[in-house]
């Protein structure tokens, strides 16, 4: 279940321009078998034993638990992170059923109208090392996802693209087919990897408790479930 977060940008085209603008609120805050899925200019950002995501990229996530596998690259990041999309997806998140994984406080909501506008606004917030989460429907053609790709080699960004329609060759460096496998348990199978390879992992997690009894960030345990 999914409800509403306090703190959401709204972005707009305005009249007989080409632009688009957006409120006072600062959009930009400061900062398979088992391998190593990384690029040489930013640090990998790891995931648990055995495999690490490539920072300064766009990575995309398709499946019935594509926003847990964003959810997750998100806990193993410091930072802020923006969760963006159309209006009627993004006002349905619910922080309680986050606060297990990340602080809520982290996230800014940034509602578009349309497509265009959540990709323009993806791109904006992928020039800040952040975690960048966009619910866009059908995936990023070459052209679009390569705008995307600059913008996140700038900063070394995460970008997660989940996609709920078509996928589209694009220059995504993975793709994930992200599944429900359980209570707090998923699969994850890389469909794509421009640096070779390919594998599907059984992912669990367990959230740990403070000294003050309250919960803190836990740990994603991973099992290579076969090599592609």
């Amino acid at each position: 279940m999914r409800v509403k977060i306090a703190l959401t940008l709204y972005f707009s085209k305005e009249q007989n321009k080409n632009t688009m603008t957006a409120p006072s609120s600062p959009a930009r805050l400061p900062q398979g078998a088992f391998r190593t899925i990384s690029t040489a200019r930013h640090d990998a950002l790891g995931l648990g034993p055995g495999l690490s995501l490539a920072r300064g990229r766009v990575h995309e996530a398709l499946g019935n638990a594509a926003d847990m596998f964003a959810v997750l690259i998100a806990s193993r990041m410091s930072g802020p992170i923006f969760w963006i999309g159309l209006q009627r997806e993004i006002e349905t998140l619910n922080p309680a059923a986050l606060q297990d994984f990340l602080d809520p406080a982290r996230i800014t909501l940034i509602a578009g109208v349309s497509r265009a506008e959540i990709l323009w606004a993806a791109e904006q917030a992928l020039r800040t090392p952040a975690a960048i989460i966009a619910e866009i429907g059908q995936g990023p053609d070459l052209r679009e996802s390569r705008r995307l790709q600059i913008a996140a080699e700038e900063s070394g960004a995460v970008g997660i693209m989940l996609i709920n329609g078509r996928a589209q060759t694009s220059a995504a460096e993975t793709r994930w087919e992200c599944r429900q496998a359980g209570e707090n348990q998923w699969a994850w199978i890389c469909m794509k990897d421009k640096r070779g390879g390919g594998g599907a992992w059984r992912v669990s997690w367990e959230g740990e408790d403070d000294a003050n009894g309250g919960r803190q960030t836990g740990a994603i345990h991973l099992a290579a479930a076969t090599a592609a």
